[in-house]
């Protein structure tokens, strides 16, 4: 096996560096740009040896090349372990491998590892495109494949590649639809898997909002059973933040059960689709009474699950977005009315503002009226903000993102004697008509506050609303319009707001073909991915199993792969499907057995020539150039394109006659 590399196909080489490139692609994205440029210059380092016969590197230079590459790793990331050290460390390696490569055995066994690295996107994402680039590199390593053991024109290679992959997918539906599923996985994933999940913060302070809603990512998708409410009760609660120093507010919570709700209007029934965000809360309209499995409800009733939320996710819930809270405990209210140490004057304000409006209902409202009647200004730039951040927004900048009015709000609130505290998570959402779901994204994320009244219990206040009703009614998106045509949210008339939102047709074409294209990639996770073990359960009900036994089910397996395979043995023992080569000469015998020449079943092609040049001697010159070009293209080292084509043109143009 181990073949000089001089006698092995330098084509076959060249479609096994094409699939190590194919292969590093997903990782290239995800990984640091070294990796890329070592495993790049390695395999046109390893092109210019076989093409130019450039400097091959010796043994002790590849030994230093894999200190520096290993040096370079530690370096990075200061270990070499785990998913992303690991995956720069292979595919470095391999591509230091390409260059001391010089037998078959070693280009197997490196087309193999390329295979380790294809699986390695997967840890990353598991996407539809994903799906389909690793399905093209497959095909691509399966021509490499074939071309390391046996020449043969590169579109036969290609199409016995394709042929190959298709025979394999009716064995791949099979193993997904019946091979147990577990729960969880078989092993866990390095802690450094999970770096590049970000989500909602758990506290906040100016600035922390603003940054996460530059994000377009989506946070979650939402069916509804029903018609979804309208946009300003679309408030998804994530987190209650209660403790505050003034600049910070924290969720720190007080010891106490979980809030009783008295509904005031009907029930909403619908399934949240949550993005991996590497925290453990989870996210539900305002205000939810039921409890996910896995996960518990919490004080300020919010969700949460045990595990941190590392995998996408489905579960559903049902909320009242018209209610009233029971009571509040003396904790609570203790908690709900702690204020830090407040400036001369935001204490002067509340004061006066308290002396003229003493009911809590009435002294929130003025704090929203001053709100408007000061020309506050909502903005995604506001200005930065020192040590004193409630003081400086209330009397010197006045321009703020959400949560500049929140927390300020709520303030105002607790310095008032009203029990206040702040609300994390996102408001609003895009309905995707296609599947008929709402997308919420990063950039709907909002704050706002609660309040304490006796008759209601806690109370949404969104303050935001007061100064800039279009983001609570339209979104985020429109704040943004308006913004980039120089127009201040909160001052623009119906018409003129209608004119700034309207779309242009490109912009609206665009819109449209991202929505298709968010529709498939979840129906893609729904039908492929989150093909999960309760589903797999659903499966084999539906095909008459009362109780799950999986020895029946491995069994089944065993069975149906088994007449698979049958099937295809039965297949193979028909006549063997025939080259163009093979073809070619065929169809040469057949001529000359139509003139009383026919081939015997023992006869080779040399035998068959002789005793054709003894029966019809004038044939003879064509019979053995036919035969002497067919054994060379059979059965010799390479076969041209040109050379084939010639070899079919001769074999049309013989016209042998019974005369001759």
């Amino acid at each position: 096996l181990a073949r000089d590399l001089a006698y092995v196909d330098r084509i076959g080489l060249q479609w096994l560096l094409v699939t190590g490139v194919l292969a590093c692609v997903p990782l290239a994205l995800e990984l640091p740009w070294w990796m890329s440029a070592v495993f790049g210059l390695s395999v046109s380092w390893r092109y210019l040896v076989e093409r130019f016969q450039v400097y091959r590197p010796g043994r002790w230079a590849r030994y230093g090349l894999l200190a520096i590459v290993v040096f370079i790793t530690y370096r990075e990331y200061g270990t070499v372990l785990g998913r992303d050290p690991g995956l720069s460390l292979l595919v470095s390696l391999l591509g230091l491998k390409l260059l001391e490569l010089r037998g078959q055995r070693d280009a197997m066994f490196t087309l193999f590892l390329f295979y380790f690295m294809l699986a390695g996107g997967f840890l990353f994402s598991q996407t539809m495109p994903g799906a389909a680039w690793a399905l093209a590199t497959i095909v691509v390593s399966l021509i490499a494949l074939i071309r390391l053991h046996q020449v043969m024109p590169t579109a036969a290679a290609v199409r016995l590649s394709v042929a190959l992959l298709l025979k394999a997918i009716p064995l791949l539906i099979i193993l997904y639809l019946l091979f147990p599923r577990v729960s969880g996985t078989l092993w866990g994933l390095p802690a450094d898997a999970y770096a590049g999940l970000t989500g909602m913060p758990d506290q906040v302070s100016p600035g922390s909002i603003r940054s996460l809603s530059e994000s377009n990512e989506i946070a979650f998708r939402v069916d509804f059973t029903g018609n979804p409410p309208p946009n300003r009760e679309l408030y998804w609660r994530g987190l209650v933040l209660w403790q505050t120093d003034g600049k910070t507010w924290t969720r720190t919570a007080p010891a106490a059960d979980v809030e009783r709700l008295r509904p005031l209007g009907p029930s909403l029934q619908y399934r949240v689709t949550l993005e991996p965000h590497n925290k453990p809360w989870l996210f539900a309209l305002d205000m939810p009474v039921t409890v996910p499995d896995e996960a518990r409800m919490r004080s300020g009733m919010t969700l949460a699950q045990t595990d941190l939320v590392r995998e996408r996710m489905v579960y559903t819930v049902t909320s009242y977005t018209r209610y009233a809270a029971g009571e509040l405990r003396p904790t609570e209210r203790r908690a709900a009315l702690s204020t830090a140490r407040l400036s001369t004057r935001v204490r002067a304000f509340v004061d006066e503002l308290h002396t003229q409006h003493e009911q809590p209902a009435a002294y929130a409202q003025a704090v929203l009226d001053y709100f408007r009647r000061e020309n506050f200004v909502y903005t995604l730039s506001p200005p930065l903000l020192g040590d004193d951040p409630v003081d400086q927004f209330l009397f010197d900048t006045r321009r703020g993102f959400c949560e500049h009015y929140a927390t300020t709000f709520a303030t105002l609130m607790r310095a008032g004697g009203v029990p206040a505290r702040v609300v994390i998570g996102y408001q609003g959402g895009e309905i995707n008509p296609n599947g008929n779901y709402m997308i919420v994204r990063q950039s709907d994320a909002h704050a706002w506050t609660e309040i304490w009244l006796g008759d209601r219990g806690w109370t949404r206040v969104d303050p935001t609303a007061a100064v800039a009703p279009e983001r609570v009614e339209l979104g985020l998106d429109a704040i943004r319009r308006l913004e980039a045509q120089g127009l201040q949210p909160g001052t623009v008339g119906a018409d003129l707001l209608a004119r700034a939102m309207a779309l242009p047709w490109l912009e609206r074409s665009l819109r449209q073909m991202r929505l298709y294209w968010d529709y498939t990639n979840l129906a893609w996770y729904r039908w492929v991915v989150d093909y999960r073990k309760d589903k797999q359960e659903n499966f084999l009900h539906a095909l008459g199993f009362e109780t799950i036994d999986w020895t029946r089910v491995l069994l089944i397996l065993g069975g149906a792969s088994g007449l698979v395979l049958l099937a295809y043995v039965m297949w193979s023992r028909r006549a063997a499907p025939l080259d163009r080569v093979q073809k070619s000469y065929a169809r040469f015998c057949r001529k000359l057995a139509r003139i009383g020449l026919k081939r015997a079943a023992h006869e080779g092609p040399l035998d068959f020539a002789h005793r054709v040049r003894g029966a019809r001697p004038v044939l003879g010159p064509v019979v053995d150039a036919i035969t002497a070009r067919y054994l060379e293209l059979r059965y010799g080292d390479r076969a041209s394109n040109d050379e084939l084509r010639e070899f079919v043109r001769a074999v049309s143009a013989f016209r042998p006659r019974a005369t001759h």
